[in-house]
């Protein structure tokens, strides 16, 4: 029984050594499907250009030229303070004293300046600027010291030749002639100068309106004349009543004479000092003049002599005038700028 199954065993093995590769030569493989040509890659689109920052530019209203000339006219008041001292060699005390006084001054100016061209890079484009000019007494004098009345028409020899001629009774005390004081006048020479450097700080507050603020150093140089005088009249021998006189029809006359003082002094005042002026820039696009308005105030000091002591030359009378060391002068006006035609 063994045997037998043996053999066909074998048979069978045999028979699926020669069926297996009919069978795979029969049923062939589905040929695997070739793959898509990879398609090419869409170029990129090219990054759009930036675009360019856009500048804000504010506003600054019409462009300032670089240079600046000017001219300016206008007014200027301060104080003429000084204390004043009159001696009568005579009869003292008569028509002497000290006195205080402060006049006022009115001058008209007239002058030029040039500024310079902005620094761009600071606060306010300051600008540094010059000036100068002239000034006028708009008044020929002021009294400084008055006592009586020195110049009137009125003088004293008159009713000395009337009393000559009518006798006692018309004058009986000196200080009975008319004409008689003293007097003390300040008169300013034409013209006076002054001088400035300075800077000047721009702020535009409206498209036509510019507010210059403009603080500097200032020089100024007054000549001023003194012209004064005393008139006294004394009596040599003074009045003792009852004064012994002739027969009732004769006069009984005194001795008076008059004396006169006349003389001029002339000092030149040199001051120093800071100056602060604000100016308002009208019509700013305007062409090729500009107009602005400006005030000013300057801060002084004397650095020349303060002191004037002078005398006339008959010995009659002396003056004394001293000056304040410190004053204060203010005024305003117009302004014409030359600022081209573009």
């Amino acid at each position: 029984m063994a045997f037998r199954t043996l053999p066909g065993l074998a048979a069978l093995v045999a028979l699926l050594l020669f069926a297996v590769p009919a069978l795979a030569d029969e049923i062939e493989p589905e040929p695997e499907p070739e793959p898509a040509p990879l398609a090419e890659p869409e170029p990129e689109p090219e990054p759009a250009p930036l675009a360019e920052p856009i500048e804000v530019v504010e506003d600054e209203g019409p462009r300032e030229p670089r240079w600046i000339p000017s001219i300016e006219t206008g007014f200027e008041t301060f104080d003429y303070n000084v204390d004043t001292t009159v001696t009568n060699f005579i009869n003292p005390p008569a028509w002497q004293g000290a006195q205080k006084e402060a006049e006022r001054q009115l001058m008209y100016r007239i002058g030029g300046e040039l500024m310079g061209p902005e620094f761009e890079s600071l606060p306010g484009r300051p600008r540094l600027f010059v000036k100068g000019g002239a000034q006028f007494q708009m008044f020929s004098s002021d009294k400084i010291f008055r006592d009586g009345d020195a110049f009137v028409d009125i003088q004293p020899e008159r009713a000395l030749t009337t009393y000559l001629s009518n006798g006692e009774g018309i004058f009986d005390y000196p200080d009975d002639f008319e004409g008689q004081g003293s007097e003390i006048s300040a008169r300013f020479h034409n013209p006076s100068w002054y001088a400035g450097l300075g800077v000047a700080f721009g702020v535009p507050i409206a498209t036509e309106l510019l507010l210059y603020i403009k603080p500097s150093i200032q020089y100024s140089v007054e000549k001023i004349d003194l012209p004064s005088g005393l008139t006294t009249v004394d009596e040599p021998v003074p009045r003792v009543d009852p004064v012994p006189c002739g027969p009732a029809s004769a006069p009984c006359l005194r001795e008076f004479f008059a004396h006169k003082s006349r003389t001029t002094a002339t000092t030149t005042d040199h001051s120093v000092g800071a100056g602060l002026e604000v100016a308002l820039a009208l019509f700013r696009s305007a062409r090729p003049i500009r107009v602005s308005l400006y005030a000013e105030a300057r801060f002084l000091w004397l650095v020349s002599d303060d002191t004037t002591e002078f005398a006339d030359s008959n010995g009659v009378a002396a003056y004394s005038v001293v000056r304040d060391d410190f004053n204060i002068k203010g005024g305003g006006g117009l302004r014409f700028s030359w600022v081209g035609f573009d």
